[in-house]
């Protein structure tokens, strides 16, 4: 082994987090860190960690981390001189390549991993054909480039929104239909999302899912009324336009289903009345036939 790669004890307190760790990765749970933590424990530091020559923690944030929490004083490292610049691409890499190796991510955590090898253009070497595809084989986690892209285009969302994704709080249609709304409308939302006690009748107010209150006729003929007086001549010269149209934030493809169930129910509804009236006038007629009958023949 080279003197670059050579374990050393080092102390706890001079280590720090890697600046960018943060940014991928959510921290861990106070469950995983006492898990291990445990394993630590039990089985001691089976790995050294990796860390700059000022400190900074390459691999092993979270081992570090339980190591901390069990009073250690020193962990074994080897100092990666090859690496000392940090904020390199090599580094970043390195930093995610580990987190990828040692936990299940979330679906925004592999969306930021695949953004930056993306941008440094560190693509594995998983083979040939298109770069997103191998970058998802490089992160190994059963998700096409294609489905990797859509995840991508959540980081949008500011971070402590798109956390409430990781914690299953909004998921990712929501989101996706609220980065379709105006950019002040997006504020708003989430504006209302960082103070709500229920996040449904936030967006249930918003439009983003369904009320549970049924619309009446009327106001389910306003919306339409508006949504065409609004968008039937852009729709006119683009149809593909109506993919992209918002109905007080919802897709106005859904506007457009509650309408076509509501006029086939208006529909049938008519059609009964109907039935019921012609009915009415068949059993009206019948009775004054009948006294009709019973009339010309008392004369």
């Amino acid at each position: 082994m080279s003197n670059e790669r050579k374990v050393k004890s080092v102390e706890l307190d001079r280590l720090q987090q890697h600046p960018r760790q943060h940014e991928f990765f959510t921290a861990p749970s106070d469950v995983q860190l006492d898990e291990l933590a445990a394993d630590l424990q039990h089985r001691g530091q089976q790995e050294p960690i990796h860390i700059t020559p000022d400190g900074i923690i390459i691999r092993g944030h979270r081992r570090v981390a339980a190591a901390k929490r069990l009073g250690w004083k020193e962990l074994n490292a080897i100092v990666r001189h090859d690496l000392s610049d940090p904020h390199s691409a090599e580094t970043v890499a390195e930093l995610i390549n580990d987190n990828i190796k040692r936990q299940q991510l979330d679906d925004l955590a592999l969306a930021r991993c695949y953004r930056e090898l993306k941008r440094s253009g560190r693509v594995g070497d998983e083979g040939t054909g298109d770069v997103r595809d191998q970058l998802a084989a490089h992160l190994n986690c059963g998700k096409s480039g294609r489905s990797l892209d859509r995840l991508e285009r959540l980081l949008q969302l500011p971070r402590d929104i798109q956390d409430l994704i990781s914690t299953r709080q909004l998921n990712k249609d929501q989101a996706e239909k609220i980065l379709r709304l105006p950019k002040k409308r997006q504020q708003e939302v989430f504006e209302a999302l960082r103070t709500a006690e229920n996040i449904p009748d936030v967006l249930r107010s918003f439009g983003i899912i369904k009320s549970n209150k049924p619309r009446t006729p009327t106001e389910l003929g306003e919306e339409l009324l508006g949504f065409f007086n609004r968008n039937l001549p852009a729709v006119r010269t683009n149809i593909e336009s109506l993919d992209r149209v918002q109905v007080r934030g919802r897709d106005v493809v859904e506007l457009l289903d509650d309408a076509t169930k509501f006029m086939t129910a208006w529909t049938e509804r008519k059609r009964e009345l109907k039935q019921q009236a012609i009915k009415a006038i068949q059993t009206t007629t019948k009775r004054r036939s009948k006294l009709d009958n019973l009339s010309g023949n008392a004369r």
